[in-house]
Order: structure tokens, then C-alpha cells, then sequence
């Protein structure tokens, strides 16, 4: 039973993070709402895993301060342009399917 309530609560709150990350777009058919939860939710999961990856990696471990940084901005830079490119794809197919 926690267990599903942990699960159910996890989902609440993706849920609640994806409509303020799109909130001009918020779902207004069930099929908006079903893209939402199909492709959203994946997404999100999927950003979080590759920055985890990229920033949890040996290649950034090993190296000094300074450098951590001096690489870890344009890495950063580039993890944000891909969360961009998810987020409008992720519009984009809200608005497809009629939300």
C-alpha cells in the first residue's frame, strides 16, 4: 500500500511539474491530457537520467575544480538546448493530438 501511494505521489507531482513546464499549453481535450501523461512523463524521466549521466560521469570526477567548471558550462549549455528541443516537441504534440 506505501508502495503505491509513493508511486501515485511521484506521479502527482511529474504530473504537476509538466503542466507548470508547459502551462500556456495546458491540455484541454483527453487526448491532450493522454499525450501529456504518454510522452511527458517519459521525457521528463529521460532529461533527468541524461543529466544525472553526463554530470555524474568518471570524465567529470577526475578533474579539478576549475576544470569541472570550465567544461560543465558548455556541457550544461548543451543539456539545456536539448531540454528545449523535448519541451517543444512535447508542445508540439499536445497541440497535435487537440489539446
Amino acid at each position: 500500500m506505501n508502495r503505491m501511494l509513493g508511486i501515485l505521489g511521484v506521479v502527482v507531482f511529474l504530473i504537476t511539474l509538466l503542466i507548470w513546464t508547459f502551462y500556456p499549453e495546458i491540455p484541454s481535450s483527453f487526448f491532450g491530457w493522454a499525450a501529456l501523461f504518454v510522452i511527458g512523463i517519459p521525457a521528463y524521466i529521460l532529461m533527468e537520467w541524461l543529466g544525472e549521466v553526463v554530470f555524474s560521469s568518471q570524465f567529470f570526477k577526475n578533474r579539478s575544480s576549475f576544470t569541472r567548471i570550465l567544461l560543465g558550462v558548455p556541457v550544461a549549455l548543451v543539456l539545456i538546448g536539448v531540454a528545449f528541443f523535448v519541451i517543444s516537441f512535447v508542445r508540439q504534440s499536445i497541440i497535435v493530438v487537440g489539446g
